[in-house]
């Protein structure tokens, strides 16, 4: 006979196992009514975002919007027709709705609301400018009876010529660049006498003026660290040329050695590109060492040589190539070690220290785990743990103290040729100065001088007595905006120093132009490379923001 007894207890069984899981947890509305970022846009045209800088009260908003887009060319903005954009907590509301066009020759005023019910308002000015700065500026003058020239430096007002005390300038001719919509005071290919400072003016489109003084002065060598910084380019999605940086998340690092940037894009197989270092401009593509080269990164020594990694998943061979330069047609295959311990693979990140054709450290960090996979070239040979050379070393593994997973992207920057020295260690948690034996953290930056954001791109050198850490500063949590950040880091007891202290300006002592784009940079890759005038007068940093674009910086030792 039937049980009919039978169902109801399983019912009865299914509905005290469906009461019994845990229930979900609540969401709470947020308070937080202010917007995290707002910018406008050019409607249709990619790259072209513009951020505010806002009052004291951060009631107020105020953007600047280029008189003519790109600055240099005659496309007019019409400020009447623009898209206005904003990144809101994440139930908050703003009225009146954004990201259609918008009329923003009057201040348009916002009301966000927040979950709880919270409001605040922000007004957005909108400001049409023109472009009064100087370009470039160039003097001839005769020195033992040749023409020579030299290029400017300019520096806030100044347009500065270093020229070796004694020399007459009295009759220099000389040429200044401003916007072609702009006007200078000083006509080209002037005789000027710069024998004393000379003032002139740049007068925009739109009636701005701004006065600058053109300056003779002797090049004074400092006896520590960075002196003048000067801009060499900057150039944003494909204004480069050669497919520029795209908005495909491939274009993942950078290296510089002679006169070319290599920019490597993470396409499988992948693609090596050489741009000029002084002006941004695409050269021509670069041969794979391998027809299957998968690579993530490439770095330079301190003397031009390259290395490239390949990406290696788990049970994959990790190679490293060697060129002796970025136009070596014949690069050289220096390790090929099989990955059968980095479950979630290596080569993502890779740094050196040293010469690759004599002594150098390579670290590469391995994604998901707290991991630095070092090999150590002597000789310019990989060697193993019994210091003979072996291009299938087996790797020293050393296992950061200070967390159990740095994520798929960080860099362990060695800081000398030995495995014990001292390195940093940044992730997205953290920058931490971390001693090469015991592998411990000695010393983290301060949450406000690395960035809340994100960080990871980085590159350790030294200058003119100095050690520095430079890193790739996010602005926006979209990660597509950013600057050089670089840091003295010679003395370890500023390592953690607070920007609030009266001495930052010493350990922070330089940031980049920020240059920004419309596509999201998702994985927050980039890079930042450097390299050296022969005499070590100057130094060249450029970083490569993925998404965006590339920029690139002298610091001189005057």
């Amino acid at each position: 006979m039937r049980n009919i007894y039978i169902i109801p207890a399983v019912i009865m069984g299914l509905f005290t196992a469906i009461t019994s899981c845990h229930k979900p947890e609540a969401i709470f509305p947020k308070e937080d009514s202010k917007p995290q970022s707002i910018w406008l846009e050019l409607p249709g045209v990619k790259d072209a975002v513009f951020e505010p800088v806002y009052n004291a009260a951060r009631d107020s908003a105020f953007i600047e919007v280029p008189y003519f887009y790109p600055v240099e060319s005659d496309n007019e903005t019409d400020i009447s027709k623009l898209i206005l954009r904003a990144n809101l907590p994440l139930d908050a509301v703003m009225r009146p709705a954004i990201g259609t066009l918008m009329d923003m020759s009057k201040p348009v005023g916002l009301e966000i609301t927040g979950g709880t019910g919270q409001k605040s308002k922000l007004v957005v000015v909108a400001k049409k400018v023109g472009d009064v700065s100087v370009k470039n500026a160039t003097m001839h003058y005769l020195l033992d009876g040749v023409n020579t020239a030299v290029e400017a430096v300019v520096k806030d007002n100044d347009v500065i010529f270093y020229v070796l005390p004694g020399v007459d300038v009295s009759q220099a001719q000389v040429s200044v660049t401003v916007n072609s919509h702009s006007t200078a005071s000083v006509a080209d290919g002037a005789t000027v006498d710069l024998s004393n400072p000379v003032p002139f003016t740049v007068k925009s489109i739109d009636g701005i003026i701004k006065q600058y003084t053109l300056k003779v002065m002797p090049p004074v060598k400092k006896p520590y660290g960075i002196g003048i910084t000067r801009k060499l380019f900057v150039k944003l999605g494909a204004a480069s040329g050669g497919g520029g940086i795209s908005t495909n998340y491939t274009e993942t690092s950078m290296a510089v050695s002679g006169d070319h940037l290599v920019i490597v894009s993470n396409t499988n197989p992948s693609r090596l590109r050489l741009f000029s270092r002084t002006t941004g401009n695409y050269v021509q593509d670069m041969p794979l060492p391998a027809g299957n080269f998968y690579s993530f990164q490439m770095q330079n020594d301190t003397a031009g040589a390259l290395v490239g990694a390949s990406f290696a998943a788990l049970n994959d061979k990790f190679t490293l190539y060697r060129w002796k330069n970025a136009t070596d047609p014949a690069p050289e295959k220096i390790l090929e070690w099989n990955n059968t311990t980095a479950w979630a693979g290596i080569g993502r990140r890779v740094r050196i220290y040293g010469d690759l054709n004599k002594d150098a450290v390579i670290y590469a960090t391995a994604s998901q785990t707290a991991d630095i996979y070092k090999w150590r070239i002597h000789n310019g040979k990989i060697v193993n743990a019994a210091n003979t050379p072996d291009m299938n070393a087996a790797p020293v593994v050393a296992t950061y103290k200070g967390t159990s997973n740095i994520g798929y992207l960080a860099d362990a920057l060695p800081t000398a040729v030995s495995f014990s020295g001292t390195y940093f260690m940044n992730y997205g948690s953290e920058v931490a100065m971390v001693n090469g034996g015991s592998n411990a953290r000695v010393a983290a930056f301060h949450a406000d001088a690395a960035g809340y954001i994100f960080h990871a791109p980085s590159v350790y050198f030294n200058f003119n007595g100095a050690s520095y850490l430079a890193l790739l500063k996010y602005n926006s949590w979209s990660l597509n905006n950013g600057n050089i950040a670089l840091f003295d880091v010679t003395d370890p007891s500023a390592v953690s120093m607070s920007p609030a202290n009266p001495a930052y300006g010493a350990f922070n002592v330089f940031n980049s132009e920020t240059i920004a784009g419309a596509a999201d940079n998702g994985n927050g890759t980039g890079d930042v490379c450097v390299s050296f005038a022969p005499d070590r007068s100057s130094a060249y940093i450029y970083m490569l923001l993925t998404n965006v674009g590339i920029i690139g910086y002298e610091l001189t030792t005057y």
